[in-house]
């Protein structure tokens, strides 16, 4: 099985900028801000399951 390197702290700043980013527009979609959301918790439950597995 293929193993690489997720670097989940470079996705979350990325995710955390371009939610700021359409925060700060004037007529931001909310459908992108959800999806952005959701994008943010899923990132957030896979680093929970990366670190769990590290410690089985």
């Amino acid at each position: 099985m293929y193993r690489s390197k997720i670097d989940f702290n470079q996705i979350s700043q990325s995710l955390s900028d371009k939610v700021e980013a359409l925060m700060s527009e004037q007529d931001f979609s909310a459908s992108a801000l959800e999806q952005l959301q959701k994008a943010q918790n899923e990132l957030q439950q896979a680093l929970s399951y990366s670190l769990s597995s590290l410690h089985k």
